[in-house]
């Protein structure tokens, strides 16, 4: 009896892959929601992934798969396309401040969190930096753009201070808002 649980237990493990690409991948599909995180200063913006890993806040309020809490990573389901050899996974939302930056932090989805967030219903959005909680954020559209979506990024000076941001984005249209989880 035994050796019937373990084999078919074995083969449902083998059935649970699927192959993208070269890739050997598991089959996992976590359950999903309407996105939570939503722009305060960009009525219909939610937060969202950049196919280059860019945090973004794009203009649907789509079902995904996150992971958050109090003082926890932020966790966002991405699927990659497939061709690009790799597997769905989460995808981690870290700041890092970047040479040359003054103000702000640049917002990437990672492998690994290294940063951690205070992601509570009802409240902003917000991490902490140097010793102080920060919970403002600066949206800016790409000088090149084929939709209607702002790269995000952390505002840690003070208010419009992104000196030395990406020559990629248009500092005229930057807003300052807070991400307020819904």
């Amino acid at each position: 009896m035994k050796s019937i649980l373990a084999s078919s237990s074995i083969t449902a493990f083998l059935l649970a892959y699927s192959a993208v690409g070269a890739v050997v991948c598991p089959f996992i599909v976590p359950e999903k929601f309407p996105n939570p995180f939503s722009a305060s200063a960009l009525p219909g913006y939610y937060l969202a992934a950049g196919s280059d890993g860019s945090a973004k806040l794009v203009e649907a309020q789509t079902a995904v798969a996150v992971r958050y809490g109090s003082n926890a990573p932020l966790g966002l389901w991405i699927t990659p396309p497939p061709s690009s050899n790799s597997c769905p996974t989460y995808k981690w939302l870290n700041a890092a401040a970047q040479a040359g930056a003054v103000g702000y932090e640049t917002l990437t989805w990672d492998a690994s969190p290294v940063t951690y967030w205070n992601a509570t219903v009802g409240s902003p959005l917000s991490t902490v930096v140097d010793g102080q909680s920060i919970s403002k954020f600066v949206a800016c559209k790409p000088i090149i753009s084929v939709d209607s979506s702002y790269l995000l990024f952390l505002q840690t000076g003070a208010l419009g201070t992104i000196t030395g941001a990406p020559s990629s984005v248009d500092k005229t249209t930057c807003v300052t808002t807070k991400i307020v989880v819904i």
